[in-house]
């Protein structure tokens, strides 16, 4: 996988991508979990089964997906980060969860677990990460590993949607989309969510369906939400000051980025922060 921004000062993991510590993971969970949870629900796993959780991060859907595969059924984790699998492995140790977790260091692109292997594979906010090949590639190691008649869970964000009100709508997709001409390959596959059941479908892939989940934060905002705003505004400040962005919108970013002001946006009382997010859902035939 590609370091879609090498100069990012901002939760860079082991691997070296962005906004993909467990300390960032924690929080955008936290922040978002009702919707999160209820995502996963959705793909209606089963009890007993043997889920995947792919690129897991630090492991918070790991608590609900042991709950809904019970005591018979078990989950592996994997991740890049081998400071994400030491927080799963120690989280497994600590609680009390439904079913036996495992956890272990490597790729999605080349999984190192036998064909049908799974009755289910999870995997969110990780296509992002990928080139228009290694998503291919992704996407034919799980259909590997899953089972025939299993299912291939994919999450990730909508950005074509994304604001932070009371701010202009179009500023958000003007920065993802000038950082995805200047080459960056996060911001490419963000833009790219919005076409991943068609390559689930190019896949192999049956019984497409998909889910998504409009999230909005009001003000006044939880103490984590808050966070979480303020970390992604700081991060695309520092996005916006490496590309060629009209002055007003760079000025916009720049006021927005500065999150202690007393006249920031998140203060505002008509602050609205809005996204979508979509789960993609296919069947092994």
């Amino acid at each position: 996988m590609t370091n879609p921004n090498p100069n990012s000062e901002y939760h860079i993991s082991s691997t070296g991508l962005s906004m993909s510590g467990s300390d960032w993971l924690d929080v955008h969970f936290l922040a978002m979990q009702t919707e999160y949870e209820e995502m996963l629900r959705w793909i209606d796993i089963q009890p007993n089964w043997h889920i995947l959780d792919a690129a897991s991060g630090s492991g918070s859907f790991l608590p609900l997906m042991t709950e809904l595969v019970g005591s018979g059924g078990k989950v592996s984790a994997i991740d890049m980060d081998p400071e994400n699998v030491r927080v799963i492995e120690a989280r497994a140790k600590q609680s009390q969860w439904r079913a036996p977790v495992s956890a272990r260091v490597g790729t999605i692109l080349e999984l190192p677990y036998e064909d049908e292997s799974f009755d289910a594979a999870w995997c969110a906010n990780t296509t992002e990460y990928l080139t228009n090949d290694e998503l291919n590639k992704m996407l034919r190691e799980f259909r590997r590993v899953v089972r025939s008649g299993g299912l291939i869970a994919i999450k990730d964000y909508d950005v074509t949607v994304q604001q932070f009100q009371p701010c202009p709508p179009t500023l958000c997709l003007h920065l993802h989309e000038a950082l995805a001409r200047a080459g960056n390959v996060q911001h490419h596959g963000l833009l790219r969510v919005v076409q991943l059941a068609h390559w689930l479908r190019v896949a192999g892939l049956v019984d497409i369906k998909q889910k998504p989940t409009l999230m909005l934060r009001f003000s006044p905002l939880r103490p984590v939400e808050k966070t979480l705003i303020c970390d992604i505004l700081k991060w695309f400040y520092k996005q916006a000051q490496s590309i060629d962005l009209p002055t007003e919108e760079l000025q916009i970013w720049e006021q927005m980025a500065d999150v202690d002001s007393p006249n920031h946006i998140i203060n505002d009382p008509d602050f609205q922060y809005r996204t979508i997010q979509t789960v993609f859902l296919g069947r092994v035939p």
